[in-house]
C-alpha cells in the first residue's frame, strides 16, 4: 500500500469515527429531553455494525425503544444529526435504512419517529424536528415535509395522543 493510500484510509476512518461521535451525541441529546419522570428507555441500540462489517440484525430496528410510563405506551425513536442541508434536502438514511425502518414500524405496530438536529452542534443543534416515520417516505426530504414538525430544541419531550412533540 503506497503512503497516498495510507493517507486516505487514515482519513476515512476519522471522518468515520466523527460521524459515529457526532450521532453518539445527539442520541445522547435527545435522550436528555424525555425526563425520567414520564420515559423510560427500554432499548438503546448500541449499533454493533460498527465495529464489524457483519450484519447484526438489531441494528436494523431505531435507535430508541421508548416507554411513556403513564399509560405504557411504546414507541419507537431514530436520532438523526445534520450540520446542513445537501441540495436543498435533509438527507437522513438511505434507502436500505429507509425501508428496514418502514419493515420494522409495520412489523412492531407502535408509532415510530425520527428525531433530527439541523445545525449547531449534535449536543445542541440550532433547529429540531420530530417527524413521524410515515410521513418520511424518502431518505431525503424537502423543508415542506420535515418542517411541519419543527419543535423548540430547548423543549422536553411531550407525549400525547400516540403523537410525540
Amino acid at each position: 500500500m503506497g503512503i497516498l493510500n495510507k493517507i486516505a484510509k487514515a482519513v476515512e476512518v476519522l471522518t468515520e469515527d466523527e460521524s459515529v461521535e457526532k450521532g453518539n451525541d445527539f442520541e445522547k441529546y435527545v435522550v436528555g429531553l424525555f425526563d425520567k419522570k414520564y420515559f423510560s428507555i427500554v432499548q438503546w441500540s448500541t449499533d454493533i455494525a460498527r465495529k464489524h462489517d457483519r450484519y447484526v440484525e438489531a441494528d436494523a430496528g431505531p435507535d430508541l425503544t421508548i416507554r411513556y410510563v403513564p399509560t405504557g405506551e411504546i414507541f419507537y425513536v431514530e436520532c438523526k444529526f445534520r450540520s446542513d442541508l445537501y441540495e436543498g434536502k435533509l438527507h437522513w438514511s438511505s434507502p436500505e435504512q429507509l425501508k428496514r425502518y418502514h419493515d420494522f414500524a409495520r412489523e412492531n405496530k407502535h408509532p415510530f419517529f425520527v428525531a433530527a438536529g439541523l445545525g449547531g452542534a449534535p449536543s445542541y443543534p440550532e433547529k429540531m424536528f420530530c417527524i413521524p416515520l410515515e410521513e418520511a417516505r424518502y431518505p431525503a426530504l424537502y423543508p415542506s415535509v420535515f418542517e411541519k414538525f419543527e419543535r423548540n430544541p430547548d423543549k422536553n419531550f411531550f407525549w400525547k395522543n400516540g403523537f410525540l412533540k
